[in-house]
Order: C-alpha cells, then sequence, then structure tokens
C-alpha cells in the first residue's frame, strides 16, 4: 500500500533494504512513475521495463523491482532484484492484502463488469471507506498494482478480475480472494481459448468461488443453468431483469423502478439510465449493497451519484447529429444490448451503425457476428464494418436490400460517414478494443 517501506517491501520478497523511505505508488508503465514511487520492469511482448529505468529515475522514483539477471546502471534507484517481476508484484500485492481487515468484493463477467464495479463502489461509498481498482485493471498485473495503490485504510475493496484464459481468475483469487462475488452476464468473449464455449466461458468465471473466504455470491440468474454455478456450496442470490423468480428482480412502471428482494418490495426510485444492460449493473449492485447492509433507502440516496464509464454508449449531440460512443470493446450480447437501445432519429433522420470485429470468438466468428447483423436489422437503417469479420453482417443487410459497406481502415471508412450522415441521425459505433473505434468520432466529440 501507499506509504510502506522499501524495507518492507524487500523483506516481502525476501531481500535486504536498508531503506525506510516510504513508496508513494506503484506502476509498471514508466509514464505513470509518481515522485517516490516504485517501477516494476515487466518484461512483455512488446517492450521491456528495464530500458526505461533512466526516465523512471528523472521522474523522481525511489527505486524499482528488476530481473537478477539485470546488469545495467542503476540510475540511481535501488534496485530490488528478483527472479521474475511479475510474481514479485503477486507475492506484495498477495501479502499486503492478508494483513488488511477490509472486506473485498470480487466482480467478473463477461460484459458489464467495469460499471458494475464503480457502481458498486459508488453505492456503498455513502458508508464505508471504498477502495476500488481503477478503470478495466483486471489482469495480472492491474489487479496487483490496483491493491498496492490503495491507501491502507480502506473497509471495503471492489475490484474486477478479468481472464482470457481458464486459470487467470484463479491466479487473481490467489492474491485477493473476495468475501463476496459478483458475476454478470457470460456471453460469446474469448471464446476461440474454449473448446466448450459458454459452458467453458461460465466454468472460468467461476473461478472467483474457488477460496473457501467466499461465503456470498451475486450471480446472473441466468447462469444459475451451469453446473458450475449449481455445484457451488455458498450462499448465492440471483438477480434479474427479467425473470421475477430471482432472489433480486427489477421491475419498473411508467415513472418509476422497484426491486423485489425475496419477496420484500423497496421503495420506489428513479435512474439516470433506462437501458436494460446498465439496469442489469445496477440491479447486481444493489444486491450487493444490500448483502453489505445498506438500507434501500441509503441505496437511493446514491443513486445520483451514480455515472457511466467512458466510451459506455455515452450520447450527445453536435451539428444536429446524435452521436453514442459505446466503442469501449464489444461481445455479441454487448452488440445487441447497444442496437437494442438506440434512440429514433429525429423526422426524416436515419440510424446508422459504425460495427467493428468482434475478436477472439475463433470457430464462432462467422455465427455470431451474422447473428448481429440479424438482430441490426430490425434496428438500424444503414451499417458501416470495420474489419474482415464482419463480412457476414454486411451480406445480412445486402440479402435484406439494405445499405451496408465494409471497411478495413478506419480513415476510408470515417470519409463514408462524412458523405452518409445529416442532420437528424442517429449514429451509433462499437468495436473490439484494439480496433480505437472512438477515433472514428474524435472530430465530433465536443
Amino acid at each position: 500500500m501507499k506509504g510502506i517501506s522499501i524495507q518492507k517491501i524487500a523483506t516481502i520478497l525476501e531481500l535486504e533494504s536498508g531503506s525506510d523511505s516510504p513508496v508513494m505508488g506503484y506502476a509498471s508503465d514508466s509514464r505513470k512513475v509518481v515522485e517516490g514511487g516504485l517501477f516494476f520492469a515487466l518484461v512483455g511482448e512488446r517492450c521491456d521495463g528495464h530500458y526505461f529505468l533512466g526516465e523512471v529515475a528523472e521522474q523522481g522514483a525511489l527505486g524499482a523491482v528488476v530481473s537478477k539477471d539485470y546488469s545495467g546502471d542503476h540510475f540511481g534507484l535501488e534496485l530490488l532484484r528478483v527472479e521474475s517481476v511479475e510474481e514479485a508484484l503477486a507475492k506484495l500485492a498477495k501479502q499486503l492484502m492478508e494483513e488488511k481487515k477490509a472486506q473485498v468484493i470480487g466482480v467478473t463477467g463477461t460484459v458489464g463488469k467495469t460499471t458494475t464495479k464503480d457502481f458498486i463502489a459508488n453505492l456503498l461509498e455513502g458508508k464505508y471507506k471504498v477502495g476500488k481498482s481503477p478503470g478495466n485493471f483486471n489482469t495480472n498485473i492491474g489487479l496487483p498494482l490496483s491493491i498496492l495503490n490503495l491507501n491502507g485504510d480502506e473497509e471495503v475493496i471492489v475490484l474486477e478480475m478479468g481472464m482470457n484464459h481458464p486459470g487467470e481468475i484463479a491466479n487473481l483469487v490467489e492474491i485477493a480472494p473476495p468475501d463476496l462475488a459478483v458475476i454478470t452476464k457470460v456471453s460469446l468473449v474469448h471464446s476461440m481459448f474454449f473448446d466448450d464455449g459458454l459452458e467453458g466461458i461460465a466454468k472460468a468465471k467461476a473461478e472467483i468461488l474457488k477460496s473457501d473466504k467466499t461465503k456470498f455470491a451475486i450471480i446472473d440468474h441466468e447462469l444459475f443453468a451451469y453446473d458450475c454455478i449449481k455445484s457451488w456450496k455458498g450462499r448465492k442470490y440471483g438477480f434479474s431483469i427479467e425473470k421475477p423468480e430471482a432472489d433480486y428482480f427489477l421491475s419498473r412502471t411508467e415513472r418509476e423502478f422497484f426491486i423485489d428482494e425475496e419477496g420484500v418490495r423497496s421503495v420506489a426510485f428513479d435512474l439516470p439510465f433506462k437501458e436494460k444492460h446498465f439496469l442489469h449493473n445496477f440491479l447486481a449492485a444493489a444486491a450487493c449493497a444490500r448483502m453489505m447492509k445498506l438500507s434501500f433507502e441509503e441505496i437511493v440516496d446514491r443513486i445520483p451519484s451514480l455515472k457511466i464509464p467512458q466510451m459506455r454508449f455515452q450520447k450527445w449531440e453536435s451539428g444536429g447529429v446524435t452521436f453514442i460512443n459505446d466503442a469501449y470493446n464489444a461481445s455479441p450480447e454487448a452488440m445487441k444490448a447497444a442496437l437494442g437501445h438506440l434512440p429514433k432519429p429525429k423526422e426524416g433522420g436515419k440510424r446508422i451503425a459504425i460495427l467493428g470485429s468482434m475478436k477472439e470468438l475463433g470457430e464462432f466468428t462467422e455465427r455470431a457476428h451474422r447473428e448481429v447483423g440479424e438482430f441490426a436489422l430490425s434496428f438500424v437503417d444503414w451499417l458501416l464494418c470495420l474489419g474482415e469479420e464482419c463480412e457476414s453482417m454486411r451480406q445480412v443487410f445486402e440479402e435484406a436490400k439494405k445499405p451496408a459497406e465494409l471497411f478495413t481502415d478506419r480513415e476510408s471508412l470515417s470519409k463514408k460517414l462524412k458523405e452518409w450522415m445529416k442532420e437528424g441521425d442517429v449514429i451509433l459505433v462499437k468495436g473490439s478494443r484494439s480496433l480505437e473505434m472512438e477515433k472514428i468520432l474524435e472530430i465530433y466529440t465536443p
């Protein structure tokens, strides 16, 4: 945590240091090193952190965790030499978590992890001192760095846990076993790494339940059908915006929302969003807050603090055109959610969807893109696609005699968008993170 000495860090890593200087922050990206910070010189596919030690020293870092084989200049830094920098990072975070008394809430799922994590933290901040992982810091690097950068006085810590392959969430749970686990929706993302499709993805997500410390779980009601959830021995609560039999069910009248909690209806309340996927995220967060002893009145009081994270269905108007930036990431489930909530265009306007490829779908690639294309027919007038995987989407629109074009670069697509759009239109942009679809909208962003 912030403020502990390099000497204590060295002791945890089974090294020696005579420095009692407090560390004020931790980073593996040299650009994010703070004065008095500790740098982890990780070696990745694209770069080697050891090459940036000089830059780190200039920014005022106290020291760096480096490979024991590093033989270059120390640049005035105290170097902690270890067998594996990545393993040292995990070991340090795990040890410091074991020393804390804070309750840990772990959040995973295919879609909605970051939004749900932020909603949980916002609701709980009315009653507890809360720490959380920033943005989508949910990997074997991001999660331990999130832990190390906490202040150390938190009562509750909310951590997002992500994965690309089986076993990765289990490794995160080893570092920070949750007292309460939350699993949002599961859908076809990273399915190229899972021969058994959704069942395998659900099983990998259920690794968040593997610790004996985890006694309670808030789980999307749809997942109760999977054996990996059925077999878990802890107390699980289902949540749903569609199934009234769930332990937590969100219902609505024309103007107000209600939460049914095991047959007990809450007070009425309003929300600053109406899209189903955000309602799903909110219900998970509200159920979690109830497990953390918040009253419904306390939850309602915190609703004004809820904010949608960046690039998640962000709407604005420019030049009479409504733009929607939902470019953070994409899966079949998330694509359909965004398409299904497109607002109606103004009179004479049209709905244009700019959809990018959904990556890592393996054998499901063609089918998943076709299904999204078929779904889009009911909500979209014109379609612009980015990436070869989207060809099946374009074909669906062509067969329905609706305008659609496929592009392999953002520049050509942006040029076509300028030709197509006019005042009154609604334009949605969504695609896998690697495509950086949000750049298409940069010139229209206020």
